[in-house]
């Protein structure tokens, strides 16, 4: 999903800091091992100030994690 993604780790989910933490504790529910991160102002321009996160799993745990994002995202 992104190129930013650490190696042997894939990255799920790119969006709301507060939808990243429900889905991380989603994904931890269901056995998985997520990561995630909050991207700074500094990550994109020094001057502004916005919510994004992204989370990564183990590439192993990739499809799993789509499936459950996805499920969590249509309910």
């Amino acid at each position: 999903m992104s190129r930013d993604s650490p190696e042997g780790w894939e990255e799920v989910y790119s969006g709301s800091c507060l939808e990243a933490d429900v889905l991380e504790a989603v994904l931890e529910a269901n056995g998985l091992k997520p990561v995630n991160r909050q991207l700074e102002a500094r990550d994109v321009l020094p001057t502004v100030g916005f919510d994004e996160c992204r989370i990564y799993v183990p590439v192993s745990e990739a499809e799993n994690a789509r499936e459950l994002v996805s499920r969590h995202r249509s309910s």
